[in-house]
C-alpha cells in the first residue's frame, strides 16, 4: 500500500479514474462528479484522473483534476473514434501512475470498463484496492456503438466476454441497479463484495420549484433532455411521436441536448420531424438552462430500453414537476400509471397512446408528477451515497467488511433503483441522516 490504512471515519486520498471527457451533460460523468464532490465534502482528498478535455458547464468544487498532456490530444483529434480511445486510455495508464506515487493513494475508484483496466495495469506496481463502479453492462450495451448489423453478435459477444473478466478482478464492485448487481454476480463477482448503489440527487432550489409555464404558446410540447446516441432510442421517440401528432395538431417535440452538433447528430427519424417544422433542437450550454425547459413542458419521455444502465435524466425529469412517459427499460423502480406513465421497450404505438393519455386527461399528468416529486424527495442525496462509499473503502483498505453493507441481499427479486430508501443508506453508516 501507498500509505497507512485509514479507517472510513479518517480522510482518505482517493483517485477516481474518469475514462472519459470531465467534466461534461452526459449521465456517467455528472454522477463522477456529484460523488467526487460528496467525497470531498466529507473532508477526502479526491483527485480525478481524465482526458485532456471536458466541458466546463458548472464549476467543479474541491476536487483535483489530472489530465494526460494536451499535445496527443491534438493528434488524436484525427483519427478514427475508436483508435483515439485506446490512446487516449494508454495516456491515462501514465497520469494514473503518477497520481498514485505523488500523492499516495490510498485507494482506486474506476468508473465503466476503461477505468478498472488501467488501474489493474497501475496495481501491479503500486499495489493499491480498486473499487469497480459498473454503469452498465457490455453485453448489454457495446452492440449500440456497432452501426454494422453483422457486427453487431460480434460486439455483443465480445461485451459478454468483457462481463465475465473484468469486474471480478477488482476488490469490491458497485453495481447501480439491482438488475445488474445480479448480472455481475451471475459473472464471478463474489456476493461479500458487491453493492447496489443508486445514483444521488441534489436538493432542489426555490428556483427549481416555480410554477408550470407554457413552452411554446398553445402547443403541447414533448420533450427529450439529453445526449443523441443511438443507444437513447431515438428513432422509437420519433415514431412515437407522429404516430400522437396525427391526433394533436398543435404538439411539438423538443430536443434539448448538451451536443454542440445539434441538428447534424439527429437520427434520420427526428431529422424529418425538424424538416417538417415539427422538432425544435436546444442547444443548452447549462444544467439551468435545460432545467428550465423541462420544467415548462406538456410530457418529459425517456424512449431508452437498455436493461443494464441508470439514465440520470430520468431523476431530473421526476424532481422536474412535470409527468413522465419512460420506456420499461428506463423506468427503474417507477409504478406505472403512479410515477409515470410506461411502455413497451421499442414500441412507438406504447408511446403515442401514453402522449395521448396526458393530452386528454391534463389532471393525470398532474397526479404522475406530483406522485414523482414526492418520490424524489425520498431518495438518498448524493452526501448519503458518500457515507456507503466511505464503509466500502474501509472495507477494501482494511479487508474486512463493514458492519452493514448497503444491499440487502434477503429479498432477490429484482428491484429498481429508486426503491433504495434514505433509511438503507442511512443504515450502511451506523447512524440516520438528519
Amino acid at each position: 500500500m501507498m500509505s497507512d490504512v485509514r479507517g472510513a471515519d479518517s480522510t482518505l486520498r482517493i483517485a477516481i479514474v474518469a475514462a472519459c471527457p470531465f467534466p461534461s451533460a452526459r449521465g456517467s460523468q455528472v454522477l463522477i462528479r456529484e460523488l467526487a464532490q460528496a467525497l470531498a465534502a466529507h473532508g477526502h482528498e479526491v483527485h480525478v484522473v481524465t482526458y485532456p478535455y471536458g466541458e466546463n458547464l458548472v464549476p467543479l468544487r474541491r476536487i483535483h483534476v489530472h489530465r494526460g498532456v494536451s499535445r496527443p490530444w491534438s493528434v488524436t483529434r484525427y483519427l478514427p473514434y475508436l483508435l483515439k480511445k485506446l490512446l487516449l486510455d494508454f495516456q491515462l495508464i501514465g497520469t494514473l501512475s503518477r497520481v498514485v506515487r505523488q500523492h499516495s493513494i490510498d485507494v482506486i475508484h474506476a468508473h465503466n470498463y476503461e477505468g478498472p483496466l488501467i488501474s489493474y495495469v497501475v496495481r501491479r506496481r503500486w499495489s493499491v484496492p480498486i473499487v469497480y463502479h459498473s454503469h452498465n453492462a457490455l453485453g448489454d450495451e457495446l452492440a449500440w456503438y456497432v452501426r454494422s448489423r453483422i457486427l453487431r453478435p460480434l460486439a455483443r459477444a465480445l461485451g459478454r466476454f468483457l462481463d465475465r473478466h473484468v469486474p471480478k478482478h477488482a476488490d469490491y464492485s458497485i453495481a447501480l441497479t439491482p438488475e445488474l448487481g445480479s448480472y455481475l454476480g451471475a459473472n464471478g463477482v463474489p456476493a461479500c463484495n458487491l453493492s447496489v448503489l443508486p445514483p444521488g440527487v441534489s436538493a432542489q432550489s426555490e428556483e427549481e420549484a416555480d410554477g408550470f409555464q407554457p413552452l411554446l404558446g398553445q402547443a403541447f410540447v414533448v420533450l427529450y433532455a439529453g445526449n443523441l446516441d443511438s443507444y437513447q432510442d431515438l428513432a422509437v421517440l420519433a415514431r412515437g411521436f407522429k404516430a400522437f401528432a396525427t391526433t394533436a395538431l398543435e404538439a411539438r417535440l423538443v430536443v434539448v441536448t448538451h451536443d454542440p452538433g445539434g441538428c447534424s447528430r439527429l437520427c434520420p427519424e427526428l431529422d424529418e420531424l425538424r424538416r417538417a417544422g415539427k422538432l425544435d433542437v436546444v442547444i443548452a450550454r447549462s444544467y439551468s438552462v435545460a432545467r428550465r425547459w423541462m420544467r415548462r413542458a406538456d410530457a418529459l419521455v425517456c424512449p431508452r430500453s437498455s436493461w443494464s444502465g441508470y439514465p440520470i435524466k430520468l431523476l431530473n425529469y421526476l424532481a422536474s414537476g412535470r409527468p413522465v412517459v419512460a420506456a420499461e427499460g428506463s423506468a427503474k423502480g417507477l409504478t406505472a400509471n403512479v410515477h409515470a406513465l410506461v411502455f413497451c421497450n421499442g414500441d412507438h404505438r406504447g408511446l403515442a397512446a401514453a402522449l395521448s393519455q396526458l393530452y386528454d386527461e391534463p389532471s393525470l399528468g398532474t397526479r404522475l408528477a406530483k406522485e414523482a416529486k414526492e418520490l424524489v424527495a425520498s431518495l438518498p442525496t448524493w452526501e448519503e451515497t458518500a457515507v456507503v462509499l466511505e464503509q466500502i473503502y474501509s472495507q477494501v483498505c482494511r479487508k474486512t467488511r463493514p458492519a452493514a453493507l448497503p444491499m440487502s441481499r434477503s429479498d432477490n427479486r429484482p428491484q429498481g433503483l429508486i426503491g433504495i430508501s434514505r433509511d438503507r443508506i442511512s443504515a450502511a453508516s451506523g447512524k440516520r441522516a438528519g
